[in-house]
């Protein structure tokens, strides 16, 4: 490329055309969270400058756009994409809320999908439950779920779709598709950076005949209809968005029963009052049910295509979206589970439920605890490689119940606490701190 190529308005101006092809192209490829105007003004700047800026400007906007896609988000915050319409409360949590079919905004600048087979239905309340279950997430522990939003209204575009027919080839949206599924990568990598594994929870609402939470893994009716066996298959586990964890977790579960074993969430769902399926009480959907198994969104972003990040879909029934008081204390129940799902099934022993929690030890790895029996009924007997100074219970919820000093023989008395899993945290004498999980039957 010659000198001369760059010299005058002319140059000048296509030094700037070329320029903007490739921050919009690369926009395009890769969906990042840029502001495409904010760019464009970057562009006629650069135009009137022309060659003089040439080596300096293309290290700065090299610069600027890896900044673009290497923002860094901080846990608590809440972001916006391209014109405000997709939302996203970064997070520090092993999990990720998506709510792709709760937006209401839809403005005359966006043309409505028309499209053969396209569904256009709101799924209503599930953006205020989402917004309600992450507020409450993060009083009761301290941790900020990561959450993505899509603000605008499925007739003008579906984010559990392709970009195709998400989008009803459009190309003027497809930068807010774009920006939904940056925000849940960039969420997924921060997942991967603090805990090596997690989980896609995505939020739905269902208005079929039978009141109860349908709990999507991209296993269709008449596999969930199969025996354990059948389940516990190389080829179904190959086909279920939650195969990282059926190929292996620390509690050596089945995949039959992370599907409808008493481990599963549909179970933990139905024990708290809110009937599932699958579940231990539910096992399967019949022949002549509806049911919806999970969508592009459970493929895309869960552990079926690879990876060590899982996906769930949940389809919830209207009453617990759209009464108030029914939505409060549901998402009172699912804060709950989620919280005990996510330490059961993706955190280390000891390890603290979001990354960066002060005043949550980690379990030291160079020393080790002995606690018996397992599960516990009247008394935990614990041996320490120095002796106990002090013992504190927790439960999931990290609700101090119990502490007990200088334990005598290393004995604690859990009678009084209902069944259940605790965390017991043992401070040393020479200051270590060791942490354990037990059951209390």
């Amino acid at each position: 490329m010659s000198a001369a190529w760059w010299s005058g308005s002319d140059a000048a101006a296509s030094f700037g055309q070329v320029l903007e092809v490739l921050v919009r192209t690369s926009i395009h490829e890769r969906g990042r969270k840029g502001s495409v105007k904010g760019i464009t003004r970057v562009v006629f700047a650069l135009r009137r400058l022309g060659s003089r800026c040439l080596p300096a400007c293309i290290a700065m906007l090299a610069a600027g756009h890896s900044h673009v896609r290497a923002q860094p988000f901080i846990p608590g915050t809440t972001y916006f994409g391209s014109d405000g319409y997709i939302e996203y409360h970064a997070g520090n949590t092993a999990f990720i809320v998506s709510v792709p079919h709760g937006g209401t905004l839809a403005p005359v600048s966006i043309p409505n999908r028309d499209c053969k087979d396209c569904s256009y239905g709101l799924d209503y309340r599930t953006q205020e439950l989402a917004r309600e279950f992450s507020a409450r997430y993060a009083e009761v522990t301290g941790c900020s779920p990561h959450m993505v939003i899509n603000l605008l209204h499925r007739r003008k575009l579906d984010m559990n779709r392709d970009i195709t027919a998400a989008t009803d080839s459009n190309a003027a949206s497809e930068i807010y598709w774009q920006d939904y599924h940056g925000f849940i990568d960039s969420a997924k990598s921060r997942i991967m950076r603090d805990f090596g594994q997690g989980l896609f929870l995505e939020i739905h609402g269902h208005g079929h005949a039978k009141q109860r939470i349908e709990v999507g893994y991209l296993l269709r009716s008449l596999t969930l209809r199969q025996s354990d066996s059948v389940l516990n298959s190389a080829s179904c586990i190959d086909s279920s968005a939650i195969a990282h964890l059926a190929r292996g977790n620390r509690q050596s579960f089945t995949h039959a029963m992370l599907l409808r074993g008493e481990p599963s969430l549909g179970s933990m769902l139905a024990r708290a009052g809110y009937p599932a399926v699958p579940s231990s009480q539910d096992p399967f959907p019949l022949p002549e049910d509806d049911y919806f198994n999970g969508g592009y969104n459970t493929l895309t972003h869960g552990s079926r295509t690879g990876g060590s990040i899982d996906a769930v879909q949940l389809e919830l029934y209207s009453a617990i979206r759209s009464d108030g008081d029914e939505r409060s204390a549901f998402v009172d129940s699912l804060v709950r589970i989620v919280y005990r799902f996510i330490a059961l099934q993706y955190l280390e022993d000891g390890a603290p439920p979001c990354a960066g929690l002060s005043g949550v030890a980690r379990l030291d790895p160079a020393r080790t605890l002995t606690l018996y029996p397992n599960p516990a009924r009247d008394r935990l007997h614990l041996r320490a490689p120095e002796a106990i100074a002090s013992v504190r219970v927790y439960n999931l919820l990290g609700v101090l119940l119990l502490e007990e000093h200088d334990p005598p023989g290393g004995t604690i008395p859990i009678g009084q606490l209902p069944p259940g899993l605790y965390i017991g945290s043992i401070r040393l004498r020479d200051g270590g701190m060791l942490r354990v999980r037990f059951v209390k039957e």
